[in-house]
Parts: structure tokens; sequence; C-alpha cells
């Protein structure tokens, strides 16, 4: 995840190999919810107008609030709210394939200046994943490494 100068959302994509054919950000089910089978609700759904390769990922960040026309957002848009913990991901339309997940918080965002990206890392000494801020070349290399 990343942010643009305004400060609003983006989810940014490095893709090593297959494509991706849209986007979701979701978070846990609350008892204010509508009943259902799944612990997750979705939040947002964007398609992507054309499937995104690794050679196109760089240029096909996701804006939330204002994507571009590499995206279709499917469903009414939803403001995200502080405090709620969000996760955002990839997908192909077949469900053969996905990117790894981030999970963010609208104030885990506050602390990114454009082109950083926060992601999280396995820290196997103490056995869970744990923040990471770096700039989007950093990221895309170290992803695809």
């Amino acid at each position: 995840m990343s942010v643009d100068g305004q400060g609003r959302p983006v989810i940014v994509f490095a893709l090593c190999n297959d494509h991706i054919d849209g986007a979701t950000i979701y978070r846990d089910r609350t008892a204010a919810d509508p009943a259902g089978d799944d612990s997750t609700v979705s939040v947002a759904d964007w398609d992507a107008v054309s499937p995104i390769t690794p050679d196109s990922a760089i240029n096909a960040s996701l804006n939330t609030v204002e994507p571009s026309g590499l995206w279709d957002r499917t469903g009414p848009p939803v403001e995200l709210k502080p405090a709620v913990l969000y996760v955002a991901y990839g997908w192909t339309r077949d469900n053969t394939w996905y990117t790894g997940h981030v999970e963010f918080t609208l104030e885990r965002l506050s602390n990114l200046k454009p082109g950083q990206v926060l992601s999280q890392t396995y820290v196997e000494a103490n056995g869970r994943f744990e923040d990471r801020v770096q700039p989007y070349s950093q990221f895309a290399a170290e992803k695809c490494a």
C-alpha cells in the first residue's frame, strides 16, 4: 500500500509472473454487519480493464479514491474508516493466482509519503509479520528476487 499526494490510499503491485484481473479490499466481519457465511466483508472491488502483467504493474497503481482508466470499480464506493484493519490484494478472475496481501489501517498509511510502500515481512525470530516501509523500487525488486 502507498498514498497519493493527498494521503489517500493507493494499492501498488509488484508482479513477478502471471497477471491479475482485479483488486479487493476487505475487513473482518463485525456484529453490526449482516449475517454471512464468510468471516470477512468486501469493502471495495475493482476490475482491471485489461490484465495487469509484470511489465505493466509499475504503472497500474490503484488510487482507491480516484482510480485511473486502467481500473473499473465494481459496486458503490465505501469510505475507509479509522481504526479498522483492512486487507488489500490482487487476483485473477479464475482464481488461479493472486498477489500477496497487505494489512493496513488509515493510521498506518498516514505515516507514509508518496512513493513509499507499506508491506509486511515475516520475521522468524518473533514468529510474526511486521510492517515494513520502503521505496517502491526496492519493494518491487525484493518481491521478485
